[in-house]
């Protein structure tokens, strides 16, 4: 298999004033016949402020070693997606290598709707660059990149993907506001607590216990939720005594947040015994409790899973050795694995805050609507408190998207399920077979 690689950067168009530039990674295949037709899959994580990086080193021609100094930092990676499809892995801006370059350009860039017209303009460059007009296209977001996924359909002018793969995707906040939001996770939290010992089910597998619980959420407990201050005392114990079952967390507790567990309550207390706290991203992993390293950031940002220190930015030495090693291309900055002031500078909506009201539905359905082609394939981990696979699942169930284009999948993974040695291959598979059934019509012409 020969493989030629760049790295691609596109200035965005002159009258963006302050411009700031996008860059990407792109491995293409050589073959003698048909280049230009070869399907390619767009990637961006999320965040906002995470680059390209979790997904480019495990679904690239190369993977990423941390951990054994006495083999290579960037081994092939003999289960790459580089078999099925030229690879862009796209990093958004004040990420990877990817600059705004003032402050002007920072607060008019990160900005949901400047963000994803400038993803979706990258991508309407990059094939028109490199002449592939007549590729079929799949675009990949994981995280706040699924939100961008949805958000930038409308840019995308001429270009009409053949897929859209969403990954753990933050699609609607407003669920956050509602009894929904406490249905939604209690399958992760039990199938957690079953992990660790701590729920009352005797069953043999992580996924039973799963749907075991959510049965129970979707019936008696969102029944209970329903009836707010009217539900009877006797009613809110044998509640209280059902969620203790199965989460592992005190009745008591349970009652005094009327019923609602709190998430970062059950990361916190779950393992408080043990002095460990659970990883809200993948709630396999739970490290002995410290104190935060910064006590002006939020929770989330504190998860043991991103590994912060001091430094809100995480930045990767190896990758840019990498990348300047493939492409000859060096950068005076480092690359931004993570950029968490990015996301905190962010501009959700009118004002710099997070609104739970924002939603990426409507474009999405109204792209799937219009392009009844088009396919989306979600997938979701069973171990994610951080966008539970119950909440992404009612979201899907309930926006009136075209149930014959969608595909759902839960993985028995956290936030990232492609992570898992188990998950991966089922994971690739599902986006090669995505791939071949939405291109046969094309390739057999």
């Amino acid at each position: 298999m020969s493989i030629q690689w760049d790295s691609l950067e596109i200035g965005l168009v002159a009258e963006r004033d302050p411009p700031p530039f996008l860059s990407a990674t792109s491995y293409l295949l050589n073959s003698k016949s048909n280049d230009n037709k070869r399907p390619i899959i767009f990637f961006f994580n999320g965040g906002p402020g995470a680059s390209s990086s979790p997904l480019h080193f495990s679904m690239g021609p190369f993977t990423r070693n941390k951990t054994d100094k006495t083999k290579p930092a960037f081994p092939l990676n003999p289960d790459s997606l580089i078999d099925t499809a030229d690879l862009v892995f796209i990093d958004p801006i004040d990420t990877g290598f990817s600059r705004s370059n003032s402050d002007e350009a920072a607060d008019k860039y990160l900005d949901i709707n400047n963000d994803a017209e400038a993803v979706a303009l990258f991508i309407r460059t990059w094939i028109k660059e490199y002449k592939r007009e007549d590729a079929p296209i799949f675009i990949t977001g994981q995280s706040y990149g699924g939100f961008r996924l949805g958000k930038l359909l409308p840019y995308l002018e001429e270009v009409t993907p053949a897929g859209l793969i969403m990954v753990s995707p933050m699609l609607d906040g407003s669920l956050s506001n509602y009894d929904q939001a406490f249905v939604s996770t209690l399958p992760a939290m039990t199938a957690t607590a079953w992990r660790y010992g701590k729920s009352a089910l005797d069953l043999p597998l992580e996924r039973d216990v799963f749907d075991r619980a959510q049965e129970f959420a979707e019936t008696e407990y969102l029944l209970a939720l329903q009836k707010g201050d009217k539900l009877p005392q006797d009613e809110a114990e044998h509640i209280a005594q059902t969620l203790s079952k199965l989460t592992g967390l005190d009745k008591a507790a349970i009652l005094s947040q009327n019923l609602r567990i709190d998430t970062q309550y059950f990361l916190e207390n779950l393992l408080a015994k043990d002095n460990k706290l659970i990883s809200r991203l993948n709630t396999a992993k739970a490290v002995v409790k410290k104190p935060p390293q910064r006590e002006d950031r939020p929770d989330a940002a504190n998860d043991p899973s991103l590994a912060l220190g001091r430094s809100n930015v995480i930045a990767a030495p190896d990758i840019a050795d990498y990348l300047k090693e493939k492409t000859g291309i060096e950068f005076e900055d480092d690359y931004r694995s993570l950029n968490l002031d990015a996301n905190f500078g962010w501009n959700w909506s009118s004002g710099r805050a997070y609104s739970p009201t924002l939603s990426a539905i409507k474009p999405l359905r109204d792209y799937l609507t219009k392009h009844n082609k088009t396919q989306l394939l979600v997938f979701t981990g069973m171990r994610d408190l951080a966008v539970p696979a119950g909440t992404v699942e009612y979201i899907l169930d309930h926006s009136g998207l075209p149930a014959n284009q969608v595909d759902f999948q839960i993985l028995e993974g956290g936030h990232s399920p492609y992570e898992e040695t188990t998950q991966f291959p089922i994971f690739t598979n599902l986006i090669r077979e995505l791939v071949r059934e939405t291109t046969s019509d094309k390739t057999s012409q």
